[in-house]
């Protein structure tokens, strides 16, 4: 549905972005504008033309959740870090490491802390996540949990 609301914001924005130098996607409602240091005077402008076209397109921009993120810093979108290479943040895997290692000693109920009611589902489908963006780290993470089980 998302996509046929945003048809003609989609074409509006893409125009946009390739006016100015910019790679665009849109996931959802989380929009996304690539470019390199030479788009870095531009960026401004993009943003002050964005709030405009989704007021005329009958949308708003959530302030929120907008930012500029340059290249020293991990770029996420919606949750897959895209600097150079998808991938999932450090965090997440340590967390992951940790619940299915102390789970080894303690049982995998235990490490439930923040008191999930599936909590077994939410292990089941952030490591398929992390599966999805690196399927490295993810066939670890499988094979430890399955090995509980």
């Amino acid at each position: 549905l998302s996509n046929q609301a945003a048809r003609r914001f989609d074409k509006r924005l893409a125009g946009l972005a390739a006016k100015l130098g910019f790679a665009f996607t849109r996931y959802a409602d989380d929009l996304t504008f690539s470019g390199g240091a030479e788009q870095k005077e531009k960026v401004g402008y993009l943003l002050a033309r964005v709030r405009h076209l989704a007021a005329a397109e009958g949308f708003t921009v959530n302030e929120k959740k907008t930012r500029v993120m340059r290249r020293n810093t991990a770029q996420t979108v919606t949750g897959v870090v895209v600097n150079d290479k998808p991938s999932v943040s450090r965090g997440l895997i340590r967390r992951l490491r940790a619940i299915l290692h102390r789970a080894k000693k303690e049982g995998l109920d235990a490490q439930n802390r923040d008191g999930r009611a599936n909590f077994r589902a939410w292990l089941d489908g952030t490591i398929a996540f992390v599966s999805m963006v690196r399927p490295d780290a993810g066939a670890k993470l499988r094979a430890e949990y399955d090995a509980l089980a």
